[in-house]
Parts: C-alpha cells; structure tokens; sequence
C-alpha cells in the first residue's frame, strides 16, 4: 500500500528559479497537500489541530537534492513484508530495484519499492536530520523515471508518514539498508517544525 499524499508528488523537477513554472509547481503541489490536511475528511491530523494548521514546512528547494541515477531492477520481483512503528507488518509491497546514485560525489544506493495494486515506486529512507529537522521515523520519496532509461528522485518532494501528524498511524519503516550515512537537508521537516524560529 503506498500513500494518499503521493497523488501529489508526480512531478519530477528541473533546476529551477522562483520564476520557473516548474517551481511554482512544486509550490502548488503543497499548497494542495496543505488543503487536504487542513480541510479534507480524509486528513491524517487531529481534528483539534485543524483550525490552527498554517501548513508544512520544508527546507527551501535545492535541486542538488533532485538526483539522477541508474535502476537495477531485480530479476524476481518478491513480495516482502515491511515493518511497522507499532512492531506489526505492512501489506506487502514488491522489492523492486536499487536506485544507484551519488550526492556531491558519494555514491550510494536505496532499494525501492513497487506497489502490486498502483505501480507506483518509491523508496523510504533514514538520513542524518531524523530526529532533528525531519521526523525520527525516516520518510518517503517517489522514484520517477525519464523516457523509462534515466530515473530520478527529487528528495525535495520527500515527504512524511502520517505518523508524524497523528500518533494513530502505523507506518512502514525504512530498511536498515536505506539508512543514509549523510543528511538529505531538502523535502519535508517534522511536523511543526520552523526553520525560522
């Protein structure tokens, strides 16, 4: 089972100014999230916080963060089990790939999910601002791919679990193997969470 909020992360973005349709974009994007958590039946946030939520916070876009990488599908895709914050496991999902990529020159890789019932790939992952900036449970990012050689992840479109909203969610945790040894400072921060302050 992959996530309601992933209907809004379909776009792959390409360096961009303010002015760049694109980025407006990616500002659209959470401005609908925003209003489906704020106003939607279908919100993950506790009715109480509602009327006072002003929206996500995230780290300012930085397309260093939209990386470009290479996908070595598996060649039996199995269904795994994935473990849960409450200790149970999840509706399987397919482990499909590892995303091979470098940031700022470090290569690393993440093994990415497929969704039997949408198609739909991913990756959940843990990096070094959980706990600080971002929610200590790790979070998503979608896997795209260009004219189906190239495949991207934008880890400004990262986003987190409903978990981090509302302590009623049981979300999936990332593999041990896609905990990053570096911080992805792009994408979602933890709910509540200011920059500014």
């Amino acid at each position: 089972m992959l996530y309601a909020i992933a209907c809004y992360l379909l776009l792959t973005c390409l360096p961009a100014v303010a002015t760049d349709p694109l980025h407006a974009q990616i500002e659209e994007i959470r401005a609908a999230k925003d209003s489906l958590l704020k106003s939607s039946p279908e919100s993950p946030l506790l009715l109480e916080d509602r009327g006072q939520f002003q929206g996500l916070a995230y780290y300012p876009i930085d397309l260093r963060y939209r990386l470009t990488g290479e996908l070595h599908i598996y060649g039996r895709q199995r269904q795994v089990d994935i473990p849960n914050t409450d200790g149970t496991t999840t509706t399987p999902l397919e482990r499909y790939g590892r995303f091979v990529s470098a940031l700022d020159g470090k290569e690393f890789w993440l093994e990415v999910y497929r969704s039997p019932e949408t198609g739909i790939t991913e990756v959940f992952f843990k990096d070094l601002t959980n706990g600080d900036t971002t929610y200590g449970g790790g979070r998503y990012a979608r896997l795209n791919s260009d004219n189906n050689t190239t495949y991207i992840i934008d880890f400004n479109n990262a986003y987190n679990p409903y978990c981090d909203y509302n302590p009623a969610y049981i979300c999936p945790l990332p593999p041990q193997q896609n905990h990053l040894s570096f911080a992805i400072e792009a994408g979602e921060l933890k709910y509540g969470m200011n920059l500014a302050k």
